[in-house]
């Protein structure tokens, strides 16, 4: 797993490209790894790792909803960069 330099970047990123979203999630679940790709870092979750799922629902005019799968690491890079634009703007 890259790190913590590394996630910070790929957080960054993804955030800019709209890959993933800003906004608080509609639900979270954490549990064994799937084997799926991470979502930020794109190295694969797997069941001796915890993952978290991160679900954003639509609009409202469907049902569809976008999830993505996380590390912990991850996760936390994600949080800090989505807040970070928030909570940097609020500072005189």
């Amino acid at each position: 797993m890259p790190n913590e330099q590394r996630i910070r970047a790929l957080a960054r990123n993804v955030l800019q490209a709209g890959v993933m979203p800003r906004r608080d999630p509609d639900g979270t679940w954490g549990g064994k790894g799937i084997d799926v790709p991470c979502a930020m870092c794109g190295e694969r979750i797997m069941p001796d790792q915890v993952e978290y799922e991160l679900q954003f629902t639509h609009d409202g005019t469907t049902r569809d909803v976008d999830l993505f799968h996380l590390h912990l690491r991850c996760l936390a890079a994600w949080e800090m960069e989505r807040t970070k634009a928030a909570t940097s703007s609020d500072t005189p």
